[in-house]
C-alpha cells in the first residue's frame, strides 16, 4: 500500500488517540502537554512529524501515549519536529524522570527496546544490569548451542553470528572523521532517509569522512538541533550530521551527492521595533533552513548570538527577538547556517541607532567569519 493510500488511516487513527487525564499522574500529563504541543503546531499527522524527527510515526505517537515515559531523545525529537524549545522540554522530561525513578531495583520507566531508525539513543541509558543480564543471557544460548552441537555430532547449519560488526578502517584520504553513537548510522544512498540502506555503522566508530553535501534536515535527537548536512562516506554513500559527533573543518566547501541541494544564495533581513521595546529579527529566503543571529555593539568586536533558528516555513522565515541595546547602538545580524557551528558564508548586517531605525551596512571582511560562527554555533556551545 502506498502513502498516500496510508496517510488518511493515520489521520483517522491520530483523531482516535486513548484520552489522556492530565490530573493522573505525570506521565499523562507530559503526554497531554505533547499532544497540545502537537496541536499548538497544527496537528500535523505523526508520519508527517517522522519525516523531520527522525523517528517512527509509531514511537511518536507512543510518545504521547501516557503509558510510559518516552526516552529523552525521542521527546526531544518529538518537540523538535513541533517547533517547541528543547531546553524547556528537556528540562521538563528530567523532572518527570524524577518522579519516576525507582528506589529499588524495580523497573525503569523511560521507555527501552530499540531505538529507531536514525534516532539515536546516546550509551548512557544502557544500564549496567541491563547489559549484564544481556550478556549473560547470550552465555547461556551460546553454551546450550556447543552442547546441542556436540549431541549431534555434526555443525549446525549457517546462523547469523552474534559478534557486533566491526567498525570500518579509517581510509587513507579522509577530510575528517566523526564519531557513531546511539545505535549506529545508516550509510544511504542520498541525502533522504527515504533513500536505501547500503550500510549501518556501530555506535562508537571512529568514521573517515571525505566530503559532505547538503540534503534533507534532520533533528539531533540529543538536543534538537536541526541540520541539513550529510557526510560523505569514502567507497560511497552518505551519513546524516544528526547521528555522528563531529563537524567539517571549516573552510571545507559542500559537494554534490544523489538527493543533495544547492547552499543558499538569498537572504533578506529586516529588524523592527515594538512599542514595548525589544527588536524583533526576521530572515527570509529561498533555501534557508536555519538561521543564526548575533550582535556585537560596534561590528567590530565582542559578538553575542541571539538565537539559533529552524526555518519550519520558508514563507515566513526565521525571527527572533532580544532587547534594544543599552547605549542606542548596535550592528545586528542574519547568517544562513546549516546546522550548528556551520555558517555558509551567507550573512547580512543592518545597524540599530534607535527605536525603530535599522539601517543596512556592510560588514568588515576581517569580522563576517566571526559574526557568522558566532550567529551558527551551537546554542549551548560557551
Amino acid at each position: 500500500m502506498d502513502r498516500t493510500a496510508r496517510e488518511p488511516l493515520e489521520e483517522y487513527v491520530a483523531r482516535q488517540e486513548r484520552p489522556v487525564d492530565p490530573t493522573a499522574g505525570p506521565v499523562q500529563a507530559l503526554a497531554y502537554e505533547l499532544r497540545k504541543l502537537r496541536a499548538e503546531a497544527g496537528n500535523p499527522t505523526y508520519r508527517t512529524l517522522a519525516r523531520t524527527a527522525g523517528y517512527s510515526a509509531t514511537t511518536l505517537s507512543e510518545a504521547a501515549g501516557g503509558t510510559r515515559l518516552p526516552t529523552l531523545e525521542v521527546l526531544l525529537a518529538y518537540v523538535g519536529a513541533c517547533g517547541g524549545n528543547p531546553d524547556e522540554w528537556r528540562r521538563r522530561w528530567h523532572e518527570v524522570a524524577d518522579e519516576q525513578r525507582p528506589t529499588d531495583t524495580g523497573n525503569v520507566n523511560p521507555a527501552d527496546g530499540p531505538p529507531d531508525e536514525d534516532g539515536p539513543l546516546p550509551r548512557r541509558w544502557r544500564r549496567p544490569a541491563l547489559l549484564a543480564a544481556v550478556a549473560a543471557t547470550a552465555t547461556a544460548i551460546t553454551v546450550a548451542t556447543a552442547v546441542g552441537v556436540a549431541r549431534r555430532g555434526s555443525p549446525p547449519a549457517t546462523a547469523p553470528s552474534s559478534a557486533p560488526p566491526a567498525c570500518p578502517r579509517l581510509p587513507a584520504d579522509a577530510t575528517f572523521t566523526g564519531t557513531t553513537y546511539g545505535a549506529g548510522a545508516h550509510v544511504r544512498r542520498g541525502a533522504s532517509r527515504d533513500q536505501p540502506v547500503q550500510t549501518t555503522i556501530p555506535a562508537g566508530c571512529t568514521v573517515g569522512f571525505t566530503g559532505f553535501c547538503v540534503g534533507e534536515k534532520v533533528y539531533d535527537n540529543t538536543g534538537g538541533t536541526p541540520d541539513v548536512r550529510w557526510f560523505t562516506v569514502a567507497g560511497g554513500g552518505v551519513v546524516s550530521s544528526a547521528v555522528v559527533h563531529g563537524n567539517p573543518p571549516r573552510g571545507l566547501r559542500a559537494s554534490e551527492c544523489p538527493q543533495g541541494r544547492p547552499l543558499p544564495s538569498t537572504l533578506d533581513f529586516s529588524v523592527t521595533a515594538d512599542r514595548s521595546g525589544p527588536l524583533t529579527l526576521r530572515a527570509t529566503g529561498p533555501g534557508l533552513d536555519v538561521v543564526g543571529f548575533a550582535t556585537s555593539p560596534d561590528g567590530g568586536s565582542g559578538w553575542r548570538q541571539i538565537g539559533l533558528v529552524d526555518v519550519r516555513d520558508p514563507a515566513v522565515g526565521a525571527s527572533a527577538r532580544t532587547d534594544p541595546p543599552a547605549g542606542g547602538a548596535a550592528v545586528l545580524v542574519a547568517a544562513a547556517c546549516l546546522g550548528g557551528d556551520s555558517p555558509t558564508g551567507l550573512i547580512r548586517a543592518v545597524r540599530s541607532t534607535g527605536p525603530g531605525r535599522a539601517v543596512p551596512m556592510p560588514i568588515d571582511p576581517g569580522q563576517q567569519a566571526a559574526a557568522a560562527a558566532s550567529a551558527c554555533r551551537y546554542p549551548s556551545a560557551g
